[in-house]
């Protein structure tokens, strides 16, 4: 972003740039979206929206971290309530609904996560989303289901990282099968989350 907004307005205008191109990414692919595109559905004038924004690349950025606070707001939502599971698979099974529910519910989830490269290039070379992710659910998890310090953060976090870009890869292809074959490769997904994750989780348990 240009800027980031400081009044009510100003946040009211960045927040519907944001609804509207995620409402344009569920119907329409990345190349078709123009900023006066995104302006027009949004009900801005263009001018304002360059004042936020310098191209549509970081509207599909800001969008793209978006969708990333919001997921982990709703897990994080779900480990501190009494309704987490009281085992780690069970958890996991938790977590993964969440991003499946998101990606029906919240437009433009689906076509804009975490992995997405626009113009050959990561959405933002300097800071891997999946980074952030996988240290924020390694923490969530090692601190409901293991002991301190064993195993250690990053054993947690390179395995929460392998999961989500594993799973984030099969997510796709899942959109792109037909639909007979879909809840195939949801489950593969999920079984291959499982493998990973159950190589820290299931050692943690057979080590007590």
């Amino acid at each position: 972003m240009r800027r980031q907004p400081v009044q009510p307005r100003g946040a009211a205008t960045v927040a519907a740039i944001l609804d509207a191109c995620a409402k344009l990414l569920t119907d329409h692919d990345y190349d078709e979206l123009t900023t006066a595109r995104i302006a027009e559905r949004a009900g801005v004038p263009i001018g304002s929206f360059y004042q936020y924004f310098p191209d549509k690349r970081s509207v599909v950025h800001a969008l793209t971290l978006r969708g990333m606070q919001q997921y982990v707001a709703e897990v994080e939502r779900l480990f501190g309530t009494d309704d987490v599971a009281l085992d780690w698979r069970g958890a996991v099974n938790q977590v993964f609904g969440v991003y499946l529910r998101m990606l029906d519910e919240v437009p433009g989830f689906g076509r804009v996560r975490f992995s997405d490269v626009i113009d050959n290039r990561r959405l933002d070379p300097e800071a891997d989303q999946y980074v952030f992710m996988a240290a924020r659910l390694g923490e969530l998890f090692a601190a409901r289901f293991c002991e301190p310090g064993e195993p250690s953060a990053d054993t947690v976090s390179l395995a929460f990282r392998m999961s989500v870009e594993a799973a984030d890869a099969l997510l796709k292809l899942a959109e792109r099968v037909p639909q007979e074959r879909r809840e195939h490769v949801l489950l593969a997904a999920h079984g291959v989350v499982m493998q990973l994750l159950g190589e820290v989780f299931d050692a943690e348990q057979r080590a007590d």
